[in-house]
């Protein structure tokens, strides 16, 4: 399987996203930092060991990314170190324009291809067929998104240590149907105490609407103690949500993963 390296700048993140998801659907191995490096892994160690292991790199280009100084432009100072190695007429580095911008100079050898254009994809697929030795074939229409669906019949726990004492804490999330989502923290993990900890009255309960684009979702919720922030994945169709949170008022950084339990609620 063809692996692609997807060099891009943050910015261009939910661009870079569904190529990502249009490139898995055509059979090709695309590489993303967000999706493929761990939590303690070495950002820097990982972004080089991915370029070195792909078999072509994707330079996405928007007007943002070519102005913009950072990262991006050591990763194409990487990407451009690993094709000077590659041998003469291979395919290796690919500038893919996401939108009308000018390719810098230094990737103005290699012939672009502009995915914001009709065929634009097309195209590409053409090129990455020729580097894996596949016949070219029409390219089958790309899939909607995936859409990310949280259930409102139950809630998701995820078991976040101990913070230090004996006893064991449980996150713990739930969604309504009007669009708000409501999270706590309890030291039981049975289905009926937290059932009767969710009927509670009062500020211990977190609340505040969340958003779902594919199966991205985020949200923040509030009360008397503060605000934490979620963001993360909807995955196997509502049945776990892969969430990284920040608690604004002590800095408090979680990642993990967010079971979902069905469970009878009264309110």
């Amino acid at each position: 399987m063809l692996k692609i390296f997807l060099c891009h700048s943050s910015g261009d993140k939910e661009h870079v996203r569904r190529l990502r998801t249009r490139l898995l659907s055509a059979g090709f191995q695309p590489w993303l930092d967000e999706e493929d490096i761990l939590p303690g892994q070495d950002w820097d160690r990982e972004i080089r060991r991915a370029i070195r292991a792909s078999d072509l790199v994707l330079v996405c280009l928007s007007r943002a990314s070519v102005t913009k100084t950072g990262y991006v432009q050591k990763e194409i100072g990487l990407v451009l170190d690993f094709a000077d190695h590659q041998p003469e007429g291979t395919i290796y580095v690919i500038p893919a324009r996401l939108e009308d911008c000018e390719v810098p100079e230094r990737l103005q050898r290699w012939h672009r291809v502009d995915l914001f254009t009709e065929g634009g994809f097309s195209r590409l697929l053409r090129s990455l067929a020729a580097v894996g030795g596949r016949p070219v074939v029409p390219p089958v229409p790309p899939a909607p998104p995936a859409v990310g669906v949280v259930r409102s019949d139950g809630f998701y726990a995820m078991t976040d240590g101990s913070y230090g004492s004996s006893v064991t804490y449980t996150q713990l999330l739930r969604f309504y149907a009007d669009g708000t989502a409501v999270s706590g923290t309890s030291t039981s993990a049975v289905p009926e105490e937290i059932v009767w900890w969710f009927h509670r009255e009062g500020g211990i309960l977190g609340a505040g609407p969340y958003e779902i684009d594919g199966d991205r979702i985020s949200f923040a919720t509030s009360n008397s103690y503060g605000t934490i922030e979620f963001s993360g994945t909807v995955v196997a169709e509502g049945a776990e949500l892969h969430l990284h949170t920040l608690n604004l008022t002590n800095r408090y950084r979680t990642s993990g993963i967010w079971r979902f339990t069905p469970a009878q609620f009264t309110k």
